[in-house]
């Protein structure tokens, strides 16, 4: 099936004319020191292909694919550019939720994304329409859009629940290098006696098992709602989030929320980059492509707080520190620690030591 899918792509490629066709590979390695254990564990985490183009000069369309892990297709989508502001996006695609969780994996500042990444949801199946402001160094962005199951649940015919999403962004832009963000979203999910289940790790996902988790069973539905800011300083950026999620049954509700604050900074001059069209970070230009490349220091700081059937409150604390190196824009080398303490029920601490080398092709 995996090899099905690449000669496809490669077809659809070299029998196109404005056509692009890449991937990426992702190697990660770890080693974890707890309360109980020590171990190393290493993976390909990523390893995908895609290609994306335009069938008409307003209509574009991209076909990712996973050769590993359990949500094999990615971005698969038609997206219409109907006037200059505004467009329509239908298929396989994220949920406007949350500044971390649609900037993309190969740009995001740490090799995991903090812990209330455990309230998103992967990519499903919907329709999504999104308008642009544009006045000046004043430029916004209001998205909204319809979801149901993702496009590996429809082919395996499991269930999943239908969501209505929002999300608005503003962002202050006086240059490049000198950026305010601010946004917010909120949506609901609507499941049919479905039992939610909640889990967070250690700050890698090469790490066994859980260190909070929480199951409600018989959800009707349940609410989000997110805020997020961020700020870009010439090589010095500032990204914060809080959300809020709360899962409802027949008997109670259940709520959940989580926050992380981050810093990062370029001693070799890049700055953080940003798509005012979109509402979130890309690819970092090098100044020195080839030589010296790009080096980034980071820091976070990040707390989930979960309660399970019984209303026992569970809290998790994680602090990451990070060094990022790009000797070029296709190839990125990661080193991450991270310290994760786990405060409520019962104390657990863990150390995470992660390295990877990811490669864009």
């Amino acid at each position: 099936m995996k090899i099905l899918i690449i000669f496809i792509l490669f077809a659809i490629y070299i029998n196109g004319s404005d056509e692009q066709m890449g991937g990426q590979i992702v190697f990660d390695s770890a080693w974890m020191k707890g309360d109980d254990s020590t171990y190393h564990n290493r993976e390909i985490r990523r390893a995908r292909v895609f290609i994306e183009g335009k069938a008409t000069p307003n209509l574009e369309y991209e076909i990712e694919y996973s050769l590993n892990g359990n949500n094999e297709w990615k971005d698969v989508y038609l997206k219409h550019k109907t006037l200059n502001n505004l467009g329509i996006q239908v298929g396989n695609i994220k949920e406007p939720m949350g500044l971390e969780s649609l900037t993309s994996s190969k740009y995001n500042t740490f090799m995991e994304r903090s812990l209330i990444n455990t309230f998103m949801q992967s990519r499903k199946l919907g329709i999504l329409g999104q308008a642009n402001y544009d006045k000046g160094g004043h430029r916004g962005t209001i998205s909204f859009g319809i979801f149901g199951k993702s496009l590996d649940k429809l082919f395996a015919k499991e269930e999943d629940g239908t969501s209505i999403i929002g999300r608005i962004t503003y962002a202050l832009i006086h240059s490049k290098d000198e950026i305010i963000h601010i946004g917010a979203s909120m949506g609901t999910t609507k499941y049919n006696n479905k039992s939610i289940k909640i889990s967070t790790d250690a700050g890698s996902h090469l790490y066994d098992g859980s260190l909070i988790k929480a199951k409600i069973k018989g959800v009707d539905k349940t609410k989000r709602m997110g805020l997020e800011v961020a700020m870009v300083k010439g090589a010095l950026s500032f990204q914060g989030e809080y959300i809020a999620l709360t899962a409802s049954n027949q008997k109670d509700d259940y709520n959940f929320d989580g926050w992380y604050g981050q810093v990062s900074w370029f001693p070799t001059g890049e700055h953080k980059r940003y798509k005012a069209k979109s509402g979130k970070f890309s690819r970092t230009k090098l100044k020195n492509n080839g030589y010296l490349g790009a080096v980034e220091l980071a820091f976070r700081v990040g707390k989930i707080r979960l309660t399970d059937k019984k209303k026992i409150p569970k809290e998790e604390v994680d602090i990451t520190l990070g060094l990022n190196y790009n000797p070029k824009k296709n190839i990125r080398l990661m080193t991450n620690y991270t310290f994760a303490e786990v405060t409520q029920p019962q104390s657990q601490k863990e150390h995470v030591i992660q390295i990877r080398g990811l490669y864009e092709f």
